[in-house]
Protein backbone atom coordinates (compact mmCIF):
# COMPACT_ATOMS: atom_id res chain seq x y z
CA UNK A 1 0.00 0.00 0.00
CA UNK A 2 1.24 3.34 -1.09
CA UNK A 3 -0.88 6.04 0.96
CA UNK A 4 -0.14 8.62 -1.36
CA UNK A 5 -0.37 10.15 -4.53
CA UNK A 6 -0.10 13.34 -5.51
CA UNK A 7 1.36 14.68 -2.65
CA UNK A 8 4.51 14.81 -0.79
CA UNK A 9 3.94 12.78 2.21
CA UNK A 10 6.71 14.11 4.61
CA UNK A 11 4.25 17.21 4.35
CA UNK A 12 1.67 15.45 6.10
CA UNK A 13 1.26 15.79 10.06
CA UNK A 14 -0.33 12.46 10.14
CA UNK A 15 2.50 10.54 8.39
CA UNK A 16 3.61 8.17 10.95
CA UNK A 17 -0.42 7.18 12.34
CA UNK A 18 -1.21 6.91 8.58
CA UNK A 19 1.70 4.16 8.24
CA UNK A 20 0.89 2.45 11.77
CA UNK A 21 -3.01 2.10 10.81
CA UNK A 22 -1.52 0.31 7.84
CA UNK A 23 0.58 -1.99 9.77
CA UNK A 24 -1.73 -2.52 12.30
CA UNK A 25 -4.56 -3.77 10.48
CA UNK A 26 -2.29 -5.89 8.17
CA UNK A 27 1.20 -6.20 9.36
CA UNK A 28 2.38 -8.19 6.25
CA UNK A 29 1.34 -5.36 4.33
CA UNK A 30 4.34 -3.56 2.22
CA UNK A 31 3.80 -0.17 2.60
CA UNK A 32 5.73 2.48 -0.01
CA UNK A 33 6.10 5.46 -0.21
CA UNK A 34 7.78 8.03 -2.45
CA UNK A 35 9.05 11.48 -1.59
CA UNK A 36 11.58 13.89 -3.35
CA UNK A 37 13.07 14.48 0.42
CA UNK A 38 12.75 18.17 0.30
CA UNK A 39 11.64 17.92 3.22
CA UNK A 40 12.08 15.44 6.18
CA UNK A 41 10.81 15.92 9.74
CA UNK A 42 13.81 14.33 12.05
CA UNK A 43 11.03 13.02 14.46
CA UNK A 44 8.61 11.75 11.57
CA UNK A 45 11.91 9.52 10.02
CA UNK A 46 12.53 8.45 13.86
CA UNK A 47 9.10 6.76 14.61
CA UNK A 48 9.15 5.63 10.72
CA UNK A 49 12.31 3.87 11.55
CA UNK A 50 11.95 2.87 15.15
CA UNK A 51 9.09 0.37 14.43
CA UNK A 52 9.66 -0.54 10.93
CA UNK A 53 6.42 1.32 9.50
CA UNK A 54 8.20 1.50 6.16
CA UNK A 55 9.20 -1.06 3.76
CA UNK A 56 9.92 0.69 0.42
CA UNK A 57 11.47 4.69 0.17
CA UNK A 58 11.43 5.75 -3.84
CA UNK A 59 12.95 9.13 -4.07
CA UNK A 60 12.44 11.41 -6.86
CA UNK A 61 15.69 13.08 -7.18
CA UNK A 62 16.21 14.45 -11.03
CA UNK A 63 19.09 16.57 -10.23
CA UNK A 64 22.41 14.92 -11.13
CA UNK A 65 23.85 18.71 -11.22
CA UNK A 66 22.62 21.91 -9.88
CA UNK A 67 21.80 22.99 -12.87
CA UNK A 68 19.37 20.21 -13.96
CA UNK A 69 17.80 19.77 -10.19
CA UNK A 70 17.10 23.37 -10.54
CA UNK A 71 15.22 22.84 -14.19
CA UNK A 72 13.75 19.89 -12.95
CA UNK A 73 12.50 20.19 -9.66
CA UNK A 74 12.04 24.32 -8.82
CA UNK A 75 12.12 25.32 -6.41
CA UNK A 76 13.57 22.85 -3.99
CA UNK A 77 16.97 23.30 -3.27
CA UNK A 78 19.66 20.61 -3.85
CA UNK A 79 22.03 20.96 -1.40
CA UNK A 80 18.97 20.64 1.42
CA UNK A 81 17.46 17.14 -0.31
CA UNK A 82 21.17 15.90 -0.42
CA UNK A 83 21.39 16.62 3.46
CA UNK A 84 17.92 14.66 4.00
CA UNK A 85 18.74 11.65 1.88
CA UNK A 86 22.22 11.55 3.69
CA UNK A 87 20.67 12.06 7.38
CA UNK A 88 17.60 9.15 6.37
CA UNK A 89 20.43 6.96 5.54
CA UNK A 90 22.51 7.62 8.70
CA UNK A 91 19.73 7.23 11.09
CA UNK A 92 18.71 3.98 9.41
CA UNK A 93 22.02 2.73 10.19
CA UNK A 94 22.35 3.91 13.54
CA UNK A 95 19.25 2.01 14.42
CA UNK A 96 20.39 -0.94 12.40
CA UNK A 97 17.14 -1.02 9.99
CA UNK A 98 17.26 -2.84 7.17
CA UNK A 99 14.24 -1.25 6.01
CA UNK A 100 12.91 0.59 3.78
CA UNK A 101 14.91 0.03 1.05
CA UNK A 102 15.92 3.11 -0.56
CA UNK A 103 15.84 3.53 -4.44
CA UNK A 104 16.98 7.07 -5.79
CA UNK A 105 14.67 7.43 -9.30
CA UNK A 106 17.15 8.87 -12.11
CA UNK A 107 13.91 10.72 -14.69
CA UNK A 108 14.34 9.18 -18.22
CA UNK A 109 15.12 12.46 -20.05
CA UNK A 110 18.44 12.33 -22.01
CA UNK A 111 20.01 14.99 -20.45
CA UNK A 112 19.52 13.78 -16.55
CA UNK A 113 20.29 10.10 -17.97
CA UNK A 114 23.83 11.62 -19.89
CA UNK A 115 24.82 14.00 -16.77
CA UNK A 116 23.99 10.56 -14.42
CA UNK A 117 25.97 8.43 -16.21
CA UNK A 118 28.84 10.70 -15.60
CA UNK A 119 28.39 10.40 -12.18
CA UNK A 120 26.32 12.83 -11.17
CA UNK A 121 24.79 11.27 -7.84
CA UNK A 122 28.88 10.62 -6.69
CA UNK A 123 27.21 12.61 -3.74
CA UNK A 124 24.08 10.35 -2.87
CA UNK A 125 25.32 6.79 -4.45
CA UNK A 126 26.70 5.52 -0.93
CA UNK A 127 23.67 6.86 0.97
CA UNK A 128 20.65 4.76 -1.62
CA UNK A 129 20.68 1.30 -2.24
CA UNK A 130 19.99 1.38 -5.67
CA UNK A 131 19.74 3.59 -8.06
CA UNK A 132 16.84 3.25 -11.11
CA UNK A 133 16.22 4.62 -14.01
CA UNK A 134 12.47 5.76 -14.67
CA UNK A 135 10.62 5.85 -17.92
CA UNK A 136 9.28 9.44 -18.98
CA UNK A 137 5.62 9.49 -18.73
CA UNK A 138 3.49 12.18 -20.43
CA UNK A 139 0.58 11.11 -18.34
CA UNK A 140 -1.65 9.75 -21.91
CA UNK A 141 -0.87 12.68 -23.09
CA UNK A 142 -1.55 15.74 -20.95
CA UNK A 143 2.55 16.07 -20.75
CA UNK A 144 4.88 16.99 -23.39
CA UNK A 145 7.23 14.47 -24.54
CA UNK A 146 10.51 15.41 -22.98
CA UNK A 147 11.56 11.76 -22.87
CA UNK A 148 11.97 10.88 -26.78
CA UNK A 149 12.82 7.14 -27.90
CA UNK A 150 13.28 5.53 -24.35
CA UNK A 151 15.31 3.05 -25.80
CA UNK A 152 18.87 4.28 -24.86
CA UNK A 153 17.64 5.47 -21.58
CA UNK A 154 15.96 2.36 -20.56
CA UNK A 155 18.47 -0.15 -21.88
CA UNK A 156 16.20 -1.98 -24.26
CA UNK A 157 13.51 -0.96 -27.00
CA UNK A 158 9.35 -0.55 -25.89
CA UNK A 159 7.59 -3.45 -25.30
CA UNK A 160 4.33 -3.99 -27.71
CA UNK A 161 1.05 -2.96 -26.25
CA UNK A 162 -0.65 -5.21 -24.59
CA UNK A 163 -3.55 -5.15 -21.75
CA UNK A 164 -2.62 -3.43 -18.85
CA UNK A 165 -0.90 -5.41 -16.75
CA UNK A 166 -2.29 -2.54 -13.99
CA UNK A 167 -5.55 -3.52 -13.84
CA UNK A 168 -4.74 -7.15 -12.48
CA UNK A 169 -2.09 -5.90 -10.18
CA UNK A 170 -3.47 -2.49 -8.31
CA UNK A 171 -5.52 0.76 -8.03
CA UNK A 172 -5.79 4.09 -6.72
CA UNK A 173 -8.34 5.35 -3.96
CA UNK A 174 -8.72 8.96 -4.21
CA UNK A 175 -9.06 11.85 -1.19
CA UNK A 176 -12.99 11.27 -1.54
CA UNK A 177 -13.24 8.04 -1.70
CA UNK A 178 -13.72 7.34 -5.27
CA UNK A 179 -11.93 4.30 -6.96
CA UNK A 180 -9.83 4.72 -10.43
CA UNK A 181 -7.55 2.30 -11.90
CA UNK A 182 -4.29 3.30 -11.65
CA UNK A 183 -2.14 6.48 -11.11
CA UNK A 184 -2.22 8.40 -14.09
CA UNK A 185 -6.55 8.71 -14.06
CA UNK A 186 -5.35 11.92 -11.28
CA UNK A 187 -8.47 13.48 -12.67
CA UNK A 188 -11.25 11.23 -12.21
CA UNK A 189 -11.77 10.31 -15.68
CA UNK A 190 -12.82 6.59 -15.09
CA UNK A 191 -14.56 6.10 -11.64
CA UNK A 192 -15.22 2.37 -10.74
CA UNK A 193 -16.66 2.71 -7.58
CA UNK A 194 -16.32 4.42 -4.42
CA UNK A 195 -15.08 2.81 -1.08
CA UNK A 196 -17.59 5.06 0.86
CA UNK A 197 -19.84 3.38 -0.32
CA UNK A 198 -18.68 -0.01 -0.84
CA UNK A 199 -16.08 -2.13 0.36
CA UNK A 200 -12.71 -2.46 -1.85
CA UNK A 201 -12.98 -6.06 -2.56
CA UNK A 202 -16.55 -5.70 -4.36
CA UNK A 203 -15.12 -2.57 -6.36
CA UNK A 204 -12.11 -4.90 -7.42
CA UNK A 205 -14.75 -7.47 -8.40
CA UNK A 206 -17.50 -4.95 -9.52
CA UNK A 207 -19.03 -4.90 -13.02
CA UNK A 208 -17.67 -1.54 -13.51
CA UNK A 209 -13.72 -2.90 -13.11
CA UNK A 210 -14.71 -6.13 -14.89
CA UNK A 211 -15.77 -3.94 -17.75
CA UNK A 212 -12.94 -1.67 -18.12
CA UNK A 213 -10.81 -5.08 -17.73
CA UNK A 214 -12.94 -6.48 -20.95
CA UNK A 215 -12.01 -3.58 -23.00
CA UNK A 216 -8.47 -4.32 -22.39
CA UNK A 217 -8.63 -7.77 -22.66
CA UNK A 218 -10.57 -7.27 -26.32
CA UNK A 219 -7.77 -5.09 -27.24
CA UNK A 220 -10.30 -2.25 -27.16
CA UNK A 221 -8.10 0.54 -25.16
CA UNK A 222 -8.46 2.82 -27.66
CA UNK A 223 -12.02 3.30 -26.22
CA UNK A 224 -10.72 4.43 -23.21
CA UNK A 225 -9.35 8.01 -23.96
CA UNK A 226 -7.23 7.82 -20.89
CA UNK A 227 -6.00 4.51 -22.34
CA UNK A 228 -5.73 5.63 -25.69
CA UNK A 229 -2.06 7.61 -25.13
CA UNK A 230 -0.61 6.10 -22.79
CA UNK A 231 2.78 4.60 -23.42
CA UNK A 232 3.07 2.59 -19.59
CA UNK A 233 3.12 -0.50 -21.21
CA UNK A 234 6.20 0.26 -22.80
CA UNK A 235 8.38 -0.89 -20.01
CA UNK A 236 6.45 -1.24 -16.88
CA UNK A 237 4.81 -4.25 -17.44
CA UNK A 238 6.84 -7.71 -16.59
CA UNK A 239 7.98 -9.62 -19.41
CA UNK A 240 6.13 -12.85 -18.53
CA UNK A 241 2.86 -10.75 -18.91
CA UNK A 242 3.85 -8.94 -21.84
CA UNK A 243 4.78 -12.44 -23.35
CA UNK A 244 1.46 -13.69 -22.15
CA UNK A 245 -0.82 -11.65 -23.74
CA UNK A 246 1.06 -12.06 -27.32
CA UNK A 247 0.73 -15.67 -27.13
CA UNK A 248 -2.77 -15.22 -26.61
CA UNK A 249 -3.52 -13.02 -29.24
Amino acid sequence: MCPFLMQEPFLESRLVNLLANIKQNNMHCRTIMYSNMAAMPLDAAEQILSVNLLDELHISFYGPTEELYAKWQPPLKRDVTVGNIKRFHMLRQRMKRVKPKITLHVLGVPEIIHAARLGGYGDVQGYVDEIASVQFDTFHGDVPDYGGDQTAVMGKPPAPRVPCQRLWTGLNIHFDGSVVPCCIDYNDENVLGNVGKDTLQNVWDGLDFEAFRRLHMDWRWDEIPMCRECRVHEYQFSEEWTAYWLKKE
